[in-house]
C-alpha cells in the first residue's frame, strides 16, 4: 500500500532531524504507539492535537506535515532526470490535466505594486508551481486557467503583504462583490489594494493596510479595472 502524503512528509522530516520513532514521540510528548500507528497506516486520520504536537516537534506547520500546502506538494513531486535540455524537455512540460493529484498554476513575469505601482509589462508565463488539487479546492473553485501567481513589490499593504511575496490571483473575480484584496489596473500599472464596498454611496473605497499610506477617495466601481482577487499569499521566511 502506498504511503500517504502525511507519512512521506513525517518520515522525511524525521530523517532530516535525525529522529527515530521513539525520540520523536518523546520530543512531541506522545506515546510511541501513536507515532508508529501513523507510520504503518493504522491511524490514517490522526487527531488534530497529535498532528500539532508532531509538527511542533519537527519545526513545521500542520499543513506542511500533512502535505496540504504547495510547499509539501512541490516536494512530493518526483525528480526529473535527464542529460540534456532535449531529453529533459518532455518531462518539464507541466500539464495539470495529466495529474489527478496535482495541478500546476502558471507563474507570470509581471509585478504588482503594493506601493506606487510597477509598470505592467506582460512577460507571459515563466514557469508553473505545483499545488495539491485537494488543497487548492479548499481555497478556490476557480478553474486553473483562471489562476495566476505574481510577485508583490512595495510596502503599502504591509503587514498583510510585504515586498517579495508571491500571491495567488483568481482572475475570474473581476467584480468587487465583497471586501477583499484585489489586483487592479490603473494608468498602465498593476496595483495590489484593499477594496471595500461603501453601500451608503454605492462606491468602492480603495485603501492600503499600511497606515503610512492615506486611503484614496471612494470611486465608482465601474471606474476600477479589476484584474483579479488575491486569495493566497506565499512568503519566504
Amino acid at each position: 500500500m502506498a504511503k500517504s502524503a502525511l507519512v512521506r512528509e513525517l518520515e522525511r522530516r524525521m530523517q532530516a532531524a535525525g529522529l527515530n520513532q521513539k525520540s520523536l514521540a518523546l520530543k512531541a510528548g506522545l506515546n510511541e504507539t501513536a507515532v508508529r500507528d501513523i507510520r504503518i497506516g493504522r491511524s490514517r486520520n490522526p487527531r488534530t492535537d497529535t498532528l500539532k504536537r508532531l509538527a511542533t516537534a519537527l519545526g513545521v506547520s500542520v499543513g506542511v506535515l500533512s502535505g496540504h500546502t504547495p510547499v509539501a506538494a512541490a516536494r512530493a513531486r518526483p525528480p526529473v532526470r535527464g542529460k540534456s535540455p532535449r531529453t529533459l524537455a518532455p518531462a518539464l512540460k507541466l500539464r495539470p490535466e495529466r495529474s489527478s493529484e496535482f495541478v500546476y498554476v502558471p507563474v507570470y513575469g509581471v509585478s504588482a505594486g503594493a506601493g506606487h505601482g510597477m509598470d505592467f509589462e506582460p512577460a507571459g508565463e515563466t514557469s508553473r508551481l505545483p499545488f495539491r488539487r485537494e488543497w487548492l479546492r479548499q481555497v478556490t473553485t476557480a478553474p486553473v486557467d483562471q489562476l495566476a501567481l505574481i510577485t508583490v513589490h512595495g510596502d503599502s499593504m504591509a503587514p498583510t503583504l510585504i515586498d517579495g511575496d508571491t500571491v495567488l490571483v483568481d482572475r475570474s473575480q473581476r467584480a468587487v462583490r465583497r471586501d477583499g484584496i484585489f489586483v487592479i489596473r490603473h494608468d498602465g500599472l498593476l496595483l495590489v489594494k484593499r477594496l471595500q464596498i461603501d453601500p451608503g454611496r454605492g462606491k468602492v473605497i480603495v485603501s492600503c493596510d499600511n497606515r503610512d499610506y492615506p486611503p484614496l477617495a471612494p470611486v465608482d466601481s465601474k471606474h476600477i479595472d479589476v484584474a483579479g482577487r488575491v486569495i493566497w499569499v506565499g512568503r519566504r521566511l
